[in-house]
């Protein structure tokens, strides 16, 4: 029997006491579910809410190299919003909006979905199961209420942003995740509502673990006491059931399955679960977002093809990889605008000395190098930095970025053949090789060696020049203090250079207080040598007396 041993990781948001905003439409209002969201904002508002910049000024490019190495290493937080986010905020804010509509709880029928969930769906899966009916043809004696809620399914190459882009959208435009209400307008409402809920297919795509992390993560967000109840045992049969009762009790806004190709290959696993979110969806109203690869596309349409209605209020987003955008095409060209926004945004952030203008050279470079997927350019273009930085080079050139690909990226070739080929069925039998050999880490740390292993070499070849260097700028500080002191110039610099002489180790501060006391009680011997012995010589030729400095300072030091 399969469990999860180990915790999951997930996306979590805040947990709130619910306040309310009167909606701005009339379809919305009165209902406590939609009024305790986020207020709906327009698409400049949600252009500037989505964009993450990175941490940088000028002044970094004068920082040292191991700092340098660091700041890049952030890159990949850097998200410059393109139409599919626009796309994607705009349609789960209907989404969650419009699944509410049908669900609230002060009405007749939102008690009523919550009340019958787990039977129905426990009914329905049972249908389907027995005779392979779909969703549309089933019906209950208690079905007398209608349920809105609509789905989406975002297709797209690895690497693109698909996930990055949810993640975003959720925790910046719904960042209360969880809410409890208490008093709504004088009715009460005890009761606790999760906005969204985020799930990863388990990579074997089982059923039994797919559930799982819905338990588990209920657990963590409101203490439910499932996952602890069927870790131990229980089948899916009585997961599911009870998955959907969780889903209507909690009102869940929005349930989202990422990696949803991992369900492809076993014909059953497939079928089931797809049932059970299209149960979801027409039955409970609960809007499914299903992400995942050209792999995930293929099992949905052949496979399921009724799942296609569950997603008809805004169909499938395939998010493509970018258009080439050359940057001598007209200002009011939409070819590679996207390409063009992006690498603008991205190119801003060079922490070489010496950066360089975006060119048509370097954006052929990048382009012909990463085939305008997302994750491979900006992967490429800190490389390419860590490159310029460690080779001593401080700039961007077309022939560092050639070199990066050609050697740190070269697992990559087949990859990126298959993109600028569109064969996308030979892409998802090379995906392992680009996670495998894609992870950021692996090069972050190449460079920390190489620039390691560059300084220990430069280091031992500097050693005897900086320990030579070191005295002379010890004695040129300590002789500059003295002299500012009104110690002679031709004296300070004996003192000076007697006392390094006697001890190599000596250290500024020390020096500096030796030299002051040796030059005092030299001062009052050769004052006292005057007098007896040159009593008749002119003041002015005091100050050029000869005597054997070094001898007095010795003894006058005590090292």
């Amino acid at each position: 029997m399969e469990s999860i041993k180990e915790r999951i990781s997930y996306l979590r948001g805040a947990d709130v006491v619910a306040s309310y905003r009167k909606a701005e439409i009339a379809k919305y209002r009165e209902n406590p579910l939609i009024e305790a969201l986020q207020p709906i904002h327009d698409v400049p508002v949600v252009i500037k809410k989505l964009t993450k910049k990175v941490a940088f000024h000028d002044r970094d490019r004068s920082r040292n190299p191991t700092l340098r190495l660091h700041c890049i290493y952030d890159l990949p937080r850097l998200v410059q919003p393109l139409e599919n986010h626009l796309r994607i905020e705009q349609s789960i804010s209907i989404l969650i909006r419009d699944g509410y509509v049908d669900r609230n709880p002060l009405t007749v029928n939102g008690v009523r979905i919550r009340n019958e969930a787990a039977e129905n769906v426990s009914k329905a899966m049972e249908a389907f199961k027995e005779a392979r009916l779909t969703s549309q043809s089933i019906s209950f004696d208690k079905k007398s209420y209608k349920t809105s809620g609509g789905g989406l399914s975002i297709i797209g190459v690895s690497g693109m942003g698909k996930t990055t882009a949810i993640n975003n959208i959720l925790m910046t435009m719904y960042p209360a995740q969880v809410i409890r209400h208490g008093q709504y307008k004088g009715q009460s409402i005890t009761s606790t509502q999760i906005v969204w809920l985020k799930l990863e297919c388990p990579p074997k795509g089982s059923i039994r673990g797919l559930c799982l992390n819905f338990f588990q993560i209920l657990k963590d967000l409101v203490g439910d006491d499932h996952y602890d109840i069927f870790v131990k045992r229980g089948t899916v049969d009585q997961m599911i059931p009870t998955m959907a009762q969780l889903c209507a009790t909690y009102m869940i806004g929005v349930l989202i399955i990422d990696e949803i190709q991992h369900l492809s290959g076993n014909t059953d696993e497939e079928e089931h679960m797809l049932n059970f979110f299209v149960t979801l969806k027409n039955m409970l109203g609960v809007p499914i977002v299903l992400i995942g690869t050209n792999k995930a596309w293929e099992m949905l349409s052949k496979e399921f093809r009724q799942l296609r209605r569950a997603c008809e209020h805004f169909g499938v987003l395939f998010w493509e990889r970018m258009d080439y955008g050359s940057l001598d095409a007209p200002v009011d060209s939409e070819v590679g605008l996207e390409w063009k926004l992006f690498l603008g945004a991205l190119w801003k952030y060079q922490w070489t000395r010496q950066p360089v203008e975006l060119n048509e050279v370097l954006n052929q470079v990048m382009y012909e190098y990463s085939q305008g997927v997302t994750d491979i350019a900006i992967k490429l273009f800190m490389i390419a930095q860590w490159r310029a930085i460690n080779s001593h080079v401080e700039s961007l050139t077309p022939q560092i970025i050639r070199d990066v690909f050609e050697n740190e990226l070269s697992a990559l070739k087949p990859v990126l053949l298959a993109l600028k080929l569109n064969e996308y069925a030979k892409l998802e039998a090379l995906k392992d090789i680009y996670i495998k050999d894609f992870k950021i880490d692996k090069f972050f740390n190449s460079a920390l060696a190489e620039l390691a292993k560059k300084e220990l070499k430069a280091g031992k070849a500097a050693k005897e020049i900086n320990s030579k260097m070191d005295s002379v700028d010890i004695s040129y500080e300590a002789t500059k203090w003295l002299m500012e002191a009104q110690v002679p110039a031709n004296h300070a610099e004996i003192i000076v250079r007697s006392l390094i002489e006697e001890n190599k180790n000596i250290i500024l501060p020390e020096l500096k207080s030796l030299a002051l006391q040796a030059y005092a009680k030299i001062k009052v011997k050769v004052e006292k040598r005057q007098r007896v012995e040159v009593k008749n010589i002119d003041k002015k030729k005091v100050s050029q007396l000869n005597f054997d400095i070094k001898e007095d300072v010795l003894a006058a030091g005590s090292l």
